[in-house]
């Protein structure tokens, strides 16, 4: 193809945009959904919890909430099978994240060692509550609190 032809159907495409400019609205709309979906949950926070790591009995509950299995689900693919061992901080300590029941996932260890210090996507952790509804106890809370009244 041309230069030439590449310049021409440009401009065709300019014109169009030009004398129909509500076509650029579904664009955006979807441009703007996916920047937002895909941008890291939250900021860091200036202190961190004194709590580092979970203690044996959180982690113990965070499997059995999990159903005993690892919670890590690929976004096209079943839930992970393997059995849990590690509880991890969804929202990584080290970025600011609590030491909580809230911001805790059960996670078999390749899937820990996987994540490891990352900020999870608002996608990640609006994917994770929703899939919490379905092997969570009726009782208790899906929500993922990362920081002291920062929710997702």
């Amino acid at each position: 193809m041309s230069i030439e032809r590449v310049l021409s159907l440009l401009a065709s495409a300019i014109a169009v945009v030009l004398d129909h400019p509500w076509f650029l609205v579904p664009a955006a709309a979807v441009a703007l959904a996916a920047i937002v979906l895909a941008s890291p949950a939250g900021g860091a926070s200036e202190t961190r919890d004194p709590q580092r790591t979970f203690t044996a009995a959180e982690r113990r509950e965070a499997f059995e909430r999990a159903g005993l299995r690892c919670e890590h689900k690929p976004l096209l693919w079943h839930r992970c099978t393997n059995t849990p061992t590690q509880g991890d901080h969804i929202y990584p300590w080290s970025k600011g994240g609590r030491t909580a029941m809230s911001n805790q996932q059960a996670l078999c260890p390749f899937h820990n060692a996987r994540k490891s210090g990352s900020v999870p996507t608002r996608m990640y952790i609006l994917r994770l509550q929703w899939r919490r509804r379905r092997y969570f106890p009726g009782d208790t809370s899906t929500r993922v609190e990362w920081r002291a009244g920062a929710t997702q």
